[in-house]
């Protein structure tokens, strides 16, 4: 069952990827803060084909074909694929302090990463 207030993003929210409204003037039509509004996007996702256009025009959408679901999930699956970039980047690391991390690299440095 859906709340009061996820109801109102829902209704807020225009359909098709043509017609995104900005998680700003959402916030604003149902008198609730962007943080507020991103969190009940977020837990709607689960369930509700809303999508997010992050080139011009950005903003939410209501996906109404099978196409612009596709087009709801190219940004997604970008960032989870960065996400794991990032991941992958700190299982490598080694702990240093931020000393060594700002030191000028050395000769040896130069050598051993060119072999």
């Amino acid at each position: 069952m859906l709340s009061k207030d996820e109801k109102k993003v829902i209704v807020a929210i225009l359909e098709g990827a043509d017609h995104p409204r900005s998680m700003k003037e959402v916030a604003r039509l149902v008198n609730l803060d962007t943080r507020t509004v991103r969190a009940i996007v977020h837990d709607l996702n689960v369930k509700d084909p809303i999508g997010a256009s992050r080139h011009q025009p950005a903003g939410y959408f209501w996906a109404t074909s099978d196409d612009e679901l596709e087009l709801a999930l190219r940004p997604l699956a970008s960032q989870t694929r960065e996400i794991q970039r990032r991941l992958a980047g700190l299982r490598r690391a080694k702990a240093i302090s931020k000393d060594e991390a700002l030191a000028e690299p050395t000769s040896d440095d130069k050598k051993a990463k060119e072999a």
